[in-house]
């Protein structure tokens, strides 16, 4: 597996990816990744409405088009950027089932492992998934009033 250009994420968006996989545990988690290019400012969890959600995730649709319309109105501009869900009992690790069900393949695409031990970053392309490291962004400081 060969290796992408890194991604930029926040610390809040790690924390709410975790705690959205594990609330939903034992079933897939699933949500959007919104920023600019390969900077990821906010994870928005979504419903998972697959069939089977222990073994898979598909974003609700009408959920994704509701984030859609937020997002044109949204000043400065972002984007949705990305996916991510989570492998409650298995790796970090794209499946087969998440190859080939990609229809994305320019966003990123994050995988929270084991109930948030392990969170890894990929883009999913028809000739295999190739791994985006993850840079780690501190929450800015607030700024104190004098």
């Amino acid at each position: 597996m060969t290796r992408g250009r890194s991604a930029s994420l926040s610390q809040t968006v790690r924390q709410t990816m975790v705690a959205h996989a594990r609330a939903a545990a034992p079933d897939e988690c699933c949500g959007l990744l919104v920023g600019v290019g390969r900077r990821v400012d906010f994870a928005i969890p979504l419903s998972n409405t697959d069939p089977r959600p222990e073994t898979g995730f598909r974003v609700d649709p009408a959920e994704h088009i509701a984030v859609r319309r937020i997002l044109r109105r949204v000043v400065p501009a972002r984007a949705i950027v990305g996916v991510y869900h989570s492998h409650p009992r298995g790796p970090a690790t794209p499946s087969p089932r998440d190859i080939a069900e990609c229809h994305y393949p320019d966003w990123m695409f994050v995988i929270v492992g084991r109930a948030g031990r392990s969170i890894r970053a990929y883009q999913l392309r028809a000739r295999g998934p190739l791994r985006t490291p993850i840079v780690w962004r501190r929450p800015a400081r607030a700024r104190r009033s004098r």
